[in-house]
């Protein structure tokens, strides 16, 4: 819901008028233009601003170039160095996962570490060091020249493990070269036993045989377990299976002389072979296996020996470099800190100074500007609150001043369209209050050329035309003049006057067959439509009618604005046309336009009057055929009253009495002869 704002009467608009006027204004201010007000205004604004903008910028330039270099070398150094330490930590937990798992995937994570190890390291080298860091940096690049060079050897130690574990090469060597050698001549010894005849005592030396070859696979399956995985459970398997071994071997040589002698040369060389395999794992395996350094894996420990300590010098090195640069960082961010607190309070300052500037300028402004905004304001409410009579002071000779000079005038524009909008307003009720009773009148005429007259004065004096034609549709495409007044000519013909009209009557086609557009009436006529020209000797661009200059030419009258109505019959049919000329206005008698109000009324007119010629028409078509017909009847009737004369008898012998006298009289010619 919207409130509705009560305009202010004439006593409290004096009163806002006397308040804001008196503001202690100089006189000079008050009469300078609007333009110059508000460029003083605003000048002094921004003269103002731009100190403040000027404090401020001299206030934080210094912290502005100690943060400038903070983000320029601080913070880059410590961010890059940082990074690098990431990337270094990355390409060492890489090289760790590989060694352990073997996966591929460790490995492109290490080169993606490394890739952005380099770029980092790039960065440093082109960054403003302090001369401690440049050097760590110096020291650092050394070291990871020595260090880069290890992940790739130990990466082809990690995939060789021939080469990474010497417990497992001396054993997939050496050890299966003789442990294996030892089981093929076993077999073979057993193979030639198995021939022998199944005595007791062949079967006992293959038992010897069989417990010998069992023991000892154990026993290799042992140390190779231990080998592989170095636990302590499989050298206690390896000893157990050894002495069960040594019990097999001591039986088997107890019996040697029960042998072949290809038996007996088989066991020699198990016994060389066997010997040489024992001696592997107390000499060769064990001591590598078990050592306190770890070298049984050759990778990882020169992991742990070599590429350890140079990442962790590396790492040290970083560390080193971004605690002095993030120290620095702190120190030149606790220098800009400081710098910006004084830089605001001397903004704070000249803020408040620019402020209290403000104040005084708005204080003017509203003395000059707004106070006779708000009085045209208030006058504005009084005018739309229906006071017509509210004025609005001139208080100064500036813009403002002539505005309300402006808005005055405005308010006399609009009491004096007010006026005329009522005025016109109770000429249209005027109108329809008379076109209705005329309407009636027009049905009631006996008389055509008055009916014919009527129409065209009473259209004639709604509109306050200063002349007026009405024409007539004839058979032959014609217009006919049947009405003309012209009060300037003093000129009235037809209708009631028994004045001949004597202008011809208007062609609506030419003489090939082309319709008239040169005459506004049978432009109409023909169209259909009705024509309101405001001054006819003006081109539209559309039609130039050179009909009203030869007419007033011939007349020496002169057709300015012109209305030219068709008269339809019921089927749309143009009969005629009413065609007035030359509006005046009733108060000052010039020439005006006809108003397009009264076009319409004259349209519902013309329906009128066409439909009172009709009736009338049809009316003497009426009585036209009623005295025919009254005719028709009393012919009838004589020749029935002649019908009957001549069927009497006395009709009849004085016709045949006529006819005795017309035959002697023809006789007495023809005997004369």
């Amino acid at each position: 819901m919207t409130s509705k704002m009560t305009p202010p009467d004439d006593e409290q608009t004096e009163q806002l008028d006397i308040f804001l006027t008196r503001l202690p204004t100089p006189v000079w201010l008050k009469n300078l233009n609007i333009g110059p007000k508000l460029t003083l205004g605003f000048g002094v604004l921004v003269l103002l601003t731009l100190l403040v903008v000027a404090v401020s910028f001299a206030a934080s330039d210094g912290a502005q170039r100690t943060m400038r270099a903070t983000n320029e070398l601080r913070y880059p150094a410590a961010a890059t160095a940082t990074a690098a330490q990431v990337d270094l930590l990355w390409m060492q937990s890489n090289v760790r996962g590989y060694l352990a798992l073997g996966e591929d995937s460790y490995r492109e994570a290490f080169e993606v570490a490394q890739a952005s190890f380099n770029g980092n390291l790039a960065a440093l080298r082109s960054l403003e060091l302090t001369p401690l860091n440049q050097a760590r940096l110096t020291e650092l690049e050394a070291v990871y020249a020595d260090w880069q060079a290890l992940p790739g050897q130990l990466f082809t130690l990690r995939n060789d493990r021939l080469e990474r574990e010497p417990a497992y090469r001396v054993l997939a060597t050496d050890g299966v070269l003789f442990g294996g050698q030892v089981l093929l001549d076993l077999n073979k010894m057993i193979d030639a036993q198995a021939l022998q005849a199944p005595t007791t005592d062949n079967i006992r030396l293959l038992k010897h045989m069989a417990d010998f070859q069992g023991s000892f696979a154990a026993m290799l399956s042992g140390l190779r377990n231990y080998v592989t995985t170095q636990n302590r459970i499989f050298r206690q398997e390896y000893e157990a299976n050894l002495v069960l071994n040594n019990l097999a071997w001591e039986n088997l040589e107890s019996e040697a002389e029960r042998l072949t002698e290809t038996q007996q040369a088989l066991l020699q060389t198990v016994r060389l072979n066997r010997d040489k395999f024992l001696d592997l794992p107390e000499q060769r395996i064990f001591p590598v296996l078990e050592a306190e350094d770890g070298s049984y894996r050759q990778d990882l420990y020169l992991f742990s020996t070599q590429a350890v300590p140079q990442a962790d010098l590396m790492l040290d090195l970083l560390a080193d470099m971004t605690a002095d640069e993030q120290m620095l960082l702190r120190n030149e961010l606790n220098r800009s800190n400081f710098i910006l607190g004084l830089a605001r309070q001397r903004t704070v300052i000249w803020g408040v100074v620019a402020v209290l500037v403000g104040v005084v300028l708005s204080y003017v402004l509203r003395a000059t500007v707004v106070a006779p905004v708000t009085i045209l304001t208030n006058v504005a409410e009084r005018i739309r609150g229906g006071d017509l009579e509210a004025r609005a002071p001139v208080l100064f000779a500036d813009e403002l001043g002539l505005l309300a000079q402006t808005f005055n005038r405005m308010t006399t524009r609009l009491r004096d369209t007010l006026l005329q909008v009522r005025k016109e307003k109770k000429r249209a009720d005027d109108l329809l209050n008379v076109v209705i009773p005329i309407g009636v009148e027009l049905t009631s005429e006996q008389d055509f050329n008055r009916l014919l007259e009527k129409v065209l004065v009473e259209a004639k004096e709604f509109c306050h035309a200063d002349a007026g034609s009405l024409y007539l549709r004839t058979e032959d495409d014609q217009l006919r003049f049947v009405i003309v007044r012209n009060d300037t000519q003093n000129l009235a013909l037809g209708g009631a006057t028994g004045k001949e009209i004597t202008f011809p009557p208007l062609p609506l086609y030419d003489a090939d067959g082309q319709s008239n557009w040169r005459n506004i009436a049978a432009y109409t006529a023909l169209t259909g439509n009705s024509m309101n020209i405001e001054e006819v000797y003006a081109p539209d661009g559309t039609m130039e009618f050179s009909g009203p200059r030869e007419f007033d030419e011939r007349t020496g009258y002169r057709s300015q604005s012109m209305l030219t109505i068709p008269l339809k019959n019921m089927l749309d049919e143009v009969i005629g046309v009413l065609q007035l000329i030359n509006a005046k206005d009733p108060e000052t008698g010039e020439t005006i336009p006809f108003d397009s109000n009264i076009q319409q009324m004259m349209e519902s007119f013309s329906s009128l009057a066409v439909a009172a010629l009709e009736a009338y028409k049809r009316e003497q078509a009426l009585r036209q055929e009623i005295r025919q017909l009254r005719i028709e009847i009393d012919e009838a009737k004589l020749q029935q009253q002649v019908q009957e004369t001549v069927e009497t008898d006395f009709f009849q012998d004085l016709q045949a009495k006529a006819q005795d006298i017309r035959q002697r009289r023809q006789r007495a010619k023809t005997g004369d002869q």
